[in-house]
């Protein structure tokens, strides 16, 4: 895939209620584009509650921030066990 059909697959991981996992191809990409994993972890942040994150997607964008700039989510997780509730 390129770049830009591997970016529409991990926005539509989070936006279509699949709760699927990223790929190794998808969480490459994501490490390597800031501009990227800026925009995810803003998304994150202000729309939480409207996507659809599996637990794992959650945790790689969660563990790019730092606990002052990704307050809200942060503090729902406690544990191993992730519920995201809805």
């Amino acid at each position: 895939m390129n770049p830009k059909q591997l970016e529409d697959s991990i926005f539509e991981a989070v936006s279509d209620a699949i709760e699927r996992v990223w790929t190794t191809e998808e969480k490459e990409l994501i490490a390597n584009n800031f501009e990227l994993k800026s925009y995810l972890k803003e998304w994150l942040n202000n729309y939480f509650s409207d996507t659809c994150w599996h637990q794992t997607n959650y945790k790689i964008v969660r563990n790019l921030s730092t606990p002052s700039n990704f307050s809200q989510p942060m503090n729902l997780f406690k544990g191993e066990e992730i519920h995201i509730p809805f």
